[in-house]
């Protein structure tokens, strides 16, 4: 009986947030960049070839590396069902996503540093918000939200340095390769 009890006080403490960027047809949306884009796309919202997951720190921090990812919460962008937008017309949620109530390795009412961020169908980060502090949900209250940071842009992803260095070391090395057989 005190086994069940301290099991159900535990999980009751457990702290939560809504990890979705939609809270009415006004609600901000995920977008394209002014540049570094696919033609045509600059300020379109993303649509159902991009991903949304969350990450998150234990307190606060300004270090966007101490943050880990919370894969229960990936969650693809666009709606079930259509919305309205402003001039009436029917939208289907591009830049919006709906993904569930995450619970986190900290207790309700404490304070966590969290950030959303986008991938494209190639699993490669895109975008993310910014770093924003919420008071988790959970117990009595409920899910924190994440209005902080639902609205933010993506662009192409430019390789890292060590890839282009990489490439160009097998470049230089195809190249001693030729001039060898010549």
């Amino acid at each position: 009986m005190l086994g069940v009890a301290a099991g159900v006080t535990a999980s009751y403490g457990q702290g939560t947030v809504g990890f979705f960027n939609y809270f009415s047809p006004s609600s901000p949306v995920v977008s394209y960049a002014a540049s570094n884009v696919p033609i045509g796309k600059a300020g379109l919202a993303v649509g159902s070839g991009f991903t949304a997951e969350l990450a998150w720190f234990n307190g606060v921090t300004a270090n966007s590396a101490a943050l880990t990812l919370v894969p229960s919460s990936e969650t693809a962008f666009g709606l079930a069902a259509p919305s309205p937008t402003a001039d009436g017309q029917l939208s289907y949620g591009a830049g919006w996503f709906l993904g569930p109530n995450v619970s986190l390795g900290a207790a309700a009412g404490s304070t966590v540093t969290l950030e959303v961020i986008a991938f494209n169908a190639g699993s490669t980060v895109t975008g993310q918000s910014g770093l924003f502090q919420v008071t988790l949900g959970g117990g009595g209250l409920p899910p924190a939200s994440i209005a902080a940071g639902g609205s933010f842009t993506v662009a192409n992803a430019v390789p890292e340095p060590t890839t282009m260095a990489l490439g160009g070391l097998g470049l230089a090395a195809m190249l001693v390769a030729r001039r060898k057989k010549a």
